[in-house]
């Protein structure tokens, strides 16, 4: 990896941070299932298993972070995760939720998300600032990375049903 930090380290700091902020901002149990690397090539979103989860689309948000390290945080949450959390969160029974207020429960999350991942890369001599948050829907996206990117992406489960947070990296130069 370019960075200095080592990869495990930055594996660690990512799980522990999601795992935090949905345990505190939503009070759901959330645990880490994996990742896998997608440097170097394009990473479309994750497929919904309808198996489990029969939502239709994806919503995605993302928050970068510029400083001595540069990165962006993904998270691809299915619309039902989204609802679920935006009922969690905002206090409102699910039916009552829109679009609207489930992607701010999103670039919330998000931003919540790459603060405490920030944070931990900061507290290693790291500092750096975080961007707004962007949020997305659809069915099918793609994150296409140049060369000099790290790329890899984390599965969760949290009350039975998948979200994901893909992270990129690169150094300043």
């Amino acid at each position: 990896m370019s960075v200095s930090v080592p990869v495990g380290k930055i594996h660690e700091f990512l799980s522990s941070s999601l795992i935090k902020v949905i345990g505190t901002m939503a009070s759901m149990e959330c645990s880490c299932l994996g990742h896998e690397s997608y440097s170097g090539k394009q990473a479309f979103s994750p497929k919904i298993d309808p198996a489990r989860d029969d939502s239709k689309r994806m919503f995605a948000s993302s928050v970068g972070f510029a400083g001595e390290i540069n990165g962006v945080c993904y998270l691809f949450m299915t619309e039902n995760f989204a609802y679920g959390a935006g009922a969690k969160i905002t206090g409102l029974d699910r039916e009552d939720l829109d679009d609207d207020v489930v992607r701010d429960v999103c670039g919330e999350l998000t931003n919540m998300f790459a603060g405490t991942f920030k944070n931990k890369l900061a507290d290693l001599g790291l500092p750096s600032t975080l961007t707004l948050p962007t949020v997305v829907q659809g069915k099918r996206m793609a994150i296409s990375t140049a060369g000099t990117a790290e790329q890899y992406r984390f599965t969760f489960e949290v009350n039975g049903l998948n979200i994901y947070a893909d992270l990129l990296l690169r150094n300043r130069t």
